[in-house]
């Protein structure tokens, strides 16, 4: 049976039918057209009138249609940690970020994630890469939320871990590393995969060390053996951590790994670097991490509002784009303010001009369409979900029904809904081809 707080058919393989303007590619104006659902799955994409004399079940010829929005990387025992300003990344930490999650081992946990899934799909993002906290069964408890969707609005798709940990922060949030490491064998630093029962499932696991200044180089080389024997087991595990936030950051990582030629290295020779790693911020790097990070095919996730809240400096795009490097977009709640993908992809172009403005002439900004593509089909992509992001035949029914201004259907549409962004465009939510009820969020 499903959850009383969705709106669903009676059958949760029922079709449904979607009318409206289908933003196919952000790249050209939407297409008058229609959707049909079964099950979980877009089944058909057609221009033009609905089929038959088929009534649509949701959409008008007024309305845009897109895939949801997908962040890659949110934190989300920080959810309500938003707004602690003036401090810069180390003592942000201890003084805020700490003890929020400590709060959320001991008693927090199942509010604060509902909060968290609730602001994020109210603002349409129905995807995440995320973080949890270091401690073991409050997360694993998490995770079957995630996977099952109880007492959550549904079923977001999602990547996640807890967070790994071994030195440098309050003893409560380092408890279980340690704790792990006195063991004979030492159980793993993973979470278990969640039961998804007769479901396809939606959460998956990922390893995540915070960052190298929590991890000792022997905590590091542990996980990136643990991810190599469950990829050789048949698990697609994803790593996730920071790279490179902050200068203060970059020099303690080199007082604690003195003989690392970089940063970068830290974790190259601990195993973690490949094409299912997701490398937050990387703002001060030299050009050789660069190449490194390229060589990987790591993704890097630039994370714009975070950027600008802790004055961490300004992410150099064109290196990036100079060094073939894969990019995705995250958020980075609670020191990015804002879970609406649209209002960070906009950050992202604003953080170009202003580099352009200031320090780079030549800099490349990225125009709206290509800051949409991203938090949907480009954040997709990134996360190895290759039927999300995007409409056509097969793709995940994981949807938002838009209505705006009728002056806003021009060439200038998705301009408009970037620099306009707001939750009240969003007319309904479609997540696993189900509407979601709007009283859950």
């Amino acid at each position: 049976m499903l959850p009383d707080f969705l709106e669903s058919p009676d059958s949760p393989d029922a079709a449904m039918l979607l009318r409206g303007l289908l933003l196919l590619d952000p790249g050209r104006p939407p297409t008058p057209g229609w959707l049909r659902i079964d099950g979980d799955r877009i089944a058909e994409v057609g221009e033009g009138a609905s089929p038959g004399a088929a009534r649509p079940d949701a959409g008008a010829p007024d309305c845009i249609i897109t895939p949801a929005f997908i962040d890659a990387h949110i934190h989300l025992p920080q959810i309500d940690s938003v707004g602690a300003d003036g401090m810069e990344l180390l003592d942000w930490l201890n003084r805020v970020i700490y003890p929020a999650e400590s709060w959320w081992g001991r008693s927090g946990a199942t509010h604060m994630l509902r909060t968290a899934v609730r602001r994020m799909i109210h603002q349409g993002t129905l995807g995440f890469a995320g973080y949890l906290t270091s401690h073991g069964d409050v997360n694993a408890a998490a995770t079957r939320a995630l996977a099952s969707g109880a007492g959550l609005p549904c079923r977001p798709r999602c990547i996640v871990g807890r967070v790994a940990m071994d030195r440098e922060a309050p003893d409560d949030l380092l408890e279980h590393d340690r704790w792990r490491a006195g063991r004979a064998p030492s159980p793993t630093p993973l979470l278990p995969e969640p039961d998804h029962g007769a479901r396809r499932p939606r959460c998956s696991i990922s390893a995540n060390p915070r960052f190298a200044i929590s991890c000792t180089a022997e905590l590091l080389a542990e996980i990136g053996w643990t991810v190599r024997d469950r990829r050789a087991a048949g698990a697609p595990i994803f790593t996730q951590t920071h790279l490179a936030e902050s200068p203060a950051e970059c020099a303690r990582v080199a007082r604690l790994f003195p003989d690392a030629p970089n940063y970068t290295s830290v974790y190259a020779d601990a195993g973690l670097l490949d094409d299912r790693t997701l490398l937050a911020h990387c703002i001060h790097l030299a050009d050789d991490e660069w190449r490194c990070i390229a060589e990987r095919k790591s993704v890097v996730v630039h994370c714009p509002t975070a950027n600008i809240f802790l004055e961490a400096g300004l992410f150099d795009l064109d290196a990036a784009r100079e060094h073939g490097v894969r990019l995705a977009l995250g958020s980075d709640v609670a020191a990015g303010p804002d879970v609406a993908m649209p209002r960070v992809a906009r950050a992202m172009i604003e953080m170009a001009k202003l580099r352009r403005m200031t320090i780079a002439p030549e800099a490349h900004v990225p125009t709206p369409e290509q800051a949409w593509s991203m938090i949907t089909r480009g954040n997709a992509d990134a996360l190895g979900w290759a039927d999300a992001g995007r409409l056509e035949p097969g793709a995940a029914a994981d949807l938002l029904i838009l209505r705006t201004p009728e002056t806003w259907l021009d060439e200038h549409l998705v301009g408009r809904l970037i620099y306009n962004w707001s939750a009240e465009l969003l007319v309904s939510r479609i997540v696993e081809g189900r509407l979601v009820a709007p009283d859950t969020i």
